[in-house]
């Protein structure tokens, strides 16, 4: 029996030998990779390109294959600037390797990787993360980045003495600006009309516009590197008549919640069912400073409003927290995510996404309860105004069925699975829609908190809720969110948000009740919080206040409490 192995082993070992290893020079090479880029790692943008153009009608199959030819030509002169020995193959190994992982993504979620996506990866946790392994996953890295990858290096490269291999090189890139440049001559108009209408397909090409984003990324965080942080509002001071009542209020940041699936904001489902028996400002046209949390959350608790906002500059300037901590309110940061984005690095603050809480956690991620977890206590304990940011896991997904403890199940079935194309959509939705019912039930809580505190210590309470970001649910073929904000679905950009004040506050309700319909975004998040602790300011903006119309003022007449709750107070 051990001969027969042996002997098998030496006609294996024989065979290998006797395998013709592939042979060719750099251009071989170079050529047969930009074939392979441009077919098998951009699915994503020729669907979208067949969608926009109809290349697949007989009509439109010459701008096809001339688009085709100038994405191969364009790949040919990406390679042949690494085409030296010792970088020839590293560089080709990995631009196979980041395009697999890349154009995974792309067609699972529909999502871009830009840079933005790309600081959501960055700044993702564990949870987050396992949440998008699957072996799908590692069977499609396997055949279009892995196995490509050990061909490129059993690839036998003839390489030139040094002047012969430049002058190819040379060649090379001619040849393929010439048919880069043949290919769109030859249809100019297609190219003209086409690229220029749907400017979003220069986001699917895969992977120089990852590996793009990827370097815009990095630059932005060298160039941060070393600066200081920026002080904000040090005049900042409260103006409370005498005898005002002390003032808490919880801003619960929302995590990927949509109003288009709130059954206050229209939804043909009952995801609201407590929430709806509270007398609540609901905003119904309330949107969102970006399309995900590395860029909403820092948004809408900076200065800055979404047509200016600068993710670098906002980090290295303080904000709406540390104004409030200027004017001597408390301030808590409490966390069931990913963090909050460097808004709470001078402030006191918890992460309670790993707590040990065997009720309320399991399988190393927390049910938003934890966030309430001793929070009573806390608040009776502080002495003085306080503001508490809870940061919630929300909606999270693609694993949207982790999301809400099994008494929460109120549409079935569901889909347990990472990948949407495992499930059929209506087990999506359902698995959404019942994160959302759970979310609806947290935010009650809460609510019930604040009004217990109010009736037994007399404070003025209030609490207010916006989503950070919405979601996309399979609609145009779109999952997650995090797409570009001018192109993005409403979906993405349209957020629940809603506001409970007690009596304490001295609000007149029936203007409260006018301001629900207007126009309002996250920009509003920062003035509106520092009207309701009664801060005063140079960087307090007074139309920006969404309660500064309703706030009893001795004095002012209804003709003027209706011409200020009128119009919208965002400049979007």
């Amino acid at each position: 029996m051990a001969s027969r192995i042996l002997q098998g082993a030496a006609r294996l070992r024989a065979a290998v030998r006797a395998l013709q290893r592939p042979t060719s020079g750099v251009a071989g090479l170079t050529l047969v990779v930009a074939l392979f880029i441009s077919l098998f790692l951009n699915t994503v943008f020729w669907k979208a390109v067949i969608a926009e153009a109809d290349i697949g009608v007989a009509r439109n199959l010459g701008f096809g294959l001339a688009l085709a030819a100038a994405m191969v030509g364009f790949f040919v002169l990406l390679i042949s600037l690494f085409g030296v020995r010792y970088v020839f193959k590293p560089a080709i190994v990995a631009l196979l390797l980041i395009g697999s992982v890349a154009s995974y993504f792309m067609s699972t979620y529909g999502v871009v990787i830009d840079d933005t996506m790309i600081h959501n990866m960055l700044e993702t946790d564990r949870g987050e993360a396992s949440g998008l392994f699957s072996f799908s996953l590692v069977w499609h890295l396997l055949l279009t980045g892995v196995l490509p990858a050990l061909v490129v290096c059993v690839w036998r490269v003839r390489y030139r003495p040094f002047w012969r291999e430049a002058g190819l090189r040379m060649l090379t890139v001619a040849l393929a600006v010439a048919v880069l440049g043949v290919s769109v001559y030859s249809h100019y108009k297609d190219f003209s009309l086409v690229l220029r209408q749907n400017r979003e397909l220069r986001y699917l090409v895969n992977p120089t516009y990852p590996i793009y984003a990827a370097l815009e990324t990095l630059t932005q965080t060298a160039e941060a590197a070393d600066r200081s942080i920026t002080s904000l509002g040090t005049d900042a001071h409260q103006q409370l008549r005498a005898g005002a009542p002390r003032r808490v209020v919880i801003v619960v940041v929302g995590e990927t919640a949509r109003a288009a699936n709130f059954s206050l904001d229209g939804y043909d489902r009952d995801t609201n069912p407590r929430l709806s028996q509270r007398d609540l400002v609901n905003f119904t046209d309330f949107s969102s400073c970006g399309t995900s949390t590395s860029v909403s959350v820092p948004c809408m608790f900076s200065r800055q409003d979404r047509r200016h906002y600068d993710g670098t500059d906002a980090r290295y300037s303080e904000g709406l927290l540390d104004v409030l901590t200027h004017a001597g309110v408390k301030v808590l940061w409490r966390d069931n995510n990913s963090g909050c984005k460097g808004v709470c690095d001078r402030v006191p603050s918890e992460d309670l996404s790993q707590a040990d809480d065997p009720e309320l956690c399991r399988d190393g991620e927390c049910f938003d309860d934890i966030l309430a977890r001793g929070l009573a206590k806390r608040i009776a304990d502080t002495r003085g105004d306080l503001l508490v940011v809870l940061h919630q896991k929300g909606s999270h997904g693609p694993e949207y069925y982790k999301r809400y403890p099994d008494g929460f199940a109120r549409f079935t079935p569901v889909c347990e699975s990472n990948r949407p194309q495992d499930c059929d959509r209506q087990s999506i939705i359902n698995a959404y829609d019942n994160s959302i019912v759970y979310t609806d039930a947290v935010l009650d809580n809460l609510i019930a908190l604040l009004a217990r505190d109010a009736r037994q210590h007399g404070d003025a309470t209030a609490l207010f809720y916006m989503s950070d970001h919405g979601e996309s649910l399979g609609e145009d073929g779109l999952y997650l969110h995090g797409f570009p904000y001018a192109l993005a679905p409403s979906y993405q950009t349209h957020v629940p948000a809603l506001a409970w004040l007690s009596p304490g506050f001295d609000m007149d309700r029936a203007c409260l009740a006018r301001l629900q319909d207007n126009a309002y975004s996250q920009d509003n998040l920062f003035d509106t919080v520092l009207g309701l602790f009664a801060v005063k300011t140079r960087v307090y903006q007074p139309d920006m206040d969404i309660f500064r119309a309703c706030r009893r003022t001795p004095g002012a007449s209804k003709a003027t409490q209706t011409a200020l709750t009128a119009g919208p107070a965002s400049p979007g």
